[in-house]
């Protein structure tokens, strides 16, 4: 945090030449759809030799053979649909994974499957009823979620277990703010300062070119082309249209084209926004799960709820390079009825609270790093116990690290860091949990 604090100082230095307060980002409408994959897998294959069962001292050699394998995908769709009345947003996600492994050992054989699904449906609509202050919101969720493990073996019969769990909600909230998207807004300050700084431009750079240029962008980029090749043309023309009737372009050469091109196809403008939001929220939920052990019968459980929460997010951007964020969101769910074993320690009012405190930081135009340093607390709830739960607090303390280089405008490198400390869980204490992951992520439009 130190360092964090530090690196924040001295990119005051290095502040932007224009307003942040008079931008106002224009009607926009995207679509987003991601795909990513990954497998993995490993095979172990050795001879090993053991006494013979005479006791005589001689050995029998047997083969061993031990295989694993681990495939995961997702399928992600993202609505935006923003107006200075009206904000709607939609996301679903759809992933699954299937883990397989073999082993082979004196004639026998055993093989595990455990497949698993999960969907996930959001959406939400904002009603301003006083421009960029008091608002009224719809929202609503579900979420599925399955999976499966299966085991044969030559010497035993087969075993199977399967496991589903569906949740819904709908709910309303109000709430005064706005959340004010100004990636568009940076990455116009990024070609237009670059083509100042090459001396490409026909004039002085005023703040309103800037804005005009960011606005003209967020509209070009609601055109949607599945061919990338048409799709560049097409955004490039309609950029050096604007400069010209600007007047800040007159005479073009190579390198004009070159960093109008690099800036606009290539560069990592994420979702970055300012402002701040206060929200109250209160939304019933239902919840079903379906267990079944072995050759048992499937045991069914379901739940019935009420969950309300307070939430205050602030994301302030503090410059070209960075930006900071605090947000507090405090919840309590009353519970109203539940059916079965599943839910049955679950408490009459099950309370949370999470605080977070971070920065993101941009270097270049691909590049964009973001830390959090936060706490988690909330009642300790154990699901499907057969024994009586204490009630206890569990405290914690987190720390989230993500980088996110870009290679092309549909392929990037991504990367994260997570560590955890939890004070208590239901049979452990003092617990530090340590998460990495490295992948690619390739957006198909």
């Amino acid at each position: 945090m130190f360092c964090i604090l530090i690196a924040t100082i001295t990119g005051f230095s290095q502040d932007k030449s224009f307003d942040l307060s008079k931008y106002k980002f224009p009607d926009y409408k995207r679509h987003e759809l991601e795909f990513n994959f990954s497998s993995n897998g490993n095979s172990d294959k050795r001879g090993q030799d053991e006494l013979f069962p005479t006791g005589d001292g001689t050995t029998v050699r047997k083969d061993y053979l031990q295989s694993n394998f681990n495939s995961n995908f997702s399928l992600g769709y993202q609505y935006d649909y923003l107006t200075r009345k009206r904000i709607d947003y939609l996301t679903s996600n759809l992933s699954g994974t299937y883990d397989y492994s073999m082993s082979k050992y004196d004639g026998v054989k055993t093989k595990n499957y455990s497949p698993n699904i999960n969907l996930n449906l959001n959406g939400s609509r904002k009603y301003y009823l006083k421009e960029d202050k008091l608002f009224l919101e719809g929202m609503a969720g579900a979420t599925y979620y399955f999976d499966e493990t299966k085991s044969t073996s030559t010497n035993m019969d087969d075993r199977r277990s399967s496991y589903d769990q569906i949740n819904l909600s709908i709910g309303v909230g109000v709430g005064t703010g706005r959340m004010e998207k100004v990636n568009d807004l940076w990455q116009a300050y990024y070609i237009l300062e670059k083509l100042a700084g090459q001396k490409s431009l026909a004039r002085e750079l005023a703040e309103k070119d800037i804005i005009e240029f960011a606005s003209f962008a967020s509209k070009l980029k609601n055109k949607r082309f599945f061919d990338a090749r048409l799709q560049k043309i097409a955004e490039l023309q309609a950029l050096d249209s604007l400069l010209h009737k600007q007047g800040l372009i007159k005479d073009t050469d190579i390198s004009y084209f070159a960093t109008l091109n690099d800036y606009w196809s290539y560069g990592n403008f994420q979702d970055r926004e300012s402002g701040r939001i206060l929200k109250f929220g209160i939304s019933p939920e239902y919840s079903k799960q379906n267990e079944k052990q072995y050759s048992e019968s499937t045991v069914h459980s379901n739940k019935t709820s009420l969950v309300s929460n307070v939430s205050f997010n602030c994301t302030k951007q503090l410059n070209l390079f960075w930006e900071r964020h605090f947000n507090v969101v405090i919840t309590n769910e009353t519970l109203i009825d539940t059916v079965g074993k599943y839910y049955n320690s679950y408490p009459s009012n099950f309370f949370s609270s999470n605080v977070s405190f971070g920065y993101g930081y941009f270097p270049d135009s691909r590049t964009s790093i973001s830390g959090y340093l936060g706490y988690h607390g909330q009642n300790l709830v154990v699901l499907n116990s057969s024994s009586v739960v204490p009630k206890q607090w569990m405290n914690n303390i987190y720390l989230t690290l993500t980088g996110n280089y870009y290679i092309s405008p549909q392929l990037q490198i991504t990367g994260s860091f997570n560590l955890s400390y939890i004070d208590k869980e239901y049979t452990s204490r003092n617990t530090i949990h340590t998460n990495y992951n490295l992948g690619l992520r390739y957006a198909i439009f």
